[in-house]
C-alpha cells in the first residue's frame, strides 16, 4: 500500500487533514491519523474512526479521498 497525506481535503462534512495509506490495485485505504478543520483550528477527530456513530462520516471522507488520489470519477 502507497502512503499518502493531504494537508487539505474539502468534503461535505467540512475540510479534513488525513494520512493514511491506499492500494492502488483495489482501491482500498486506510486512514491513519485524521483531524477536521472546525472554527478552533484543527481538531484530532481519529476516534470518528471507531466509533459507528461516524460511519456516515468516515464514508464521506473516505470518497472524498478517493476521488482525490484516483479522480473525479471515483
Amino acid at each position: 500500500m502507497d502512503p499518502f497525506s493531504i494537508s487539505r481535503l474539502d468534503t461535505d462534512i467540512g475540510t479534513v487533514r488525513v494520512e493514511g495509506r491506499f492500494n492502488p490495485v483495489d482501491g482500498h485505504i486506510d486512514i491513519d491519523d485524521l483531524a477536521h478543520l472546525d472554527s478552533h483550528g484543527w481538531a484530532d477527530v481519529n476516534h470518528w474512526l471507531t466509533e459507528q456513530a461516524y460511519e456516515h462520516k468516515v464514508a464521506t471522507i473516505l470518497h472524498a479521498i478517493r476521488g482525490y488520489l484516483i479522480g473525479s470519477d471515483a
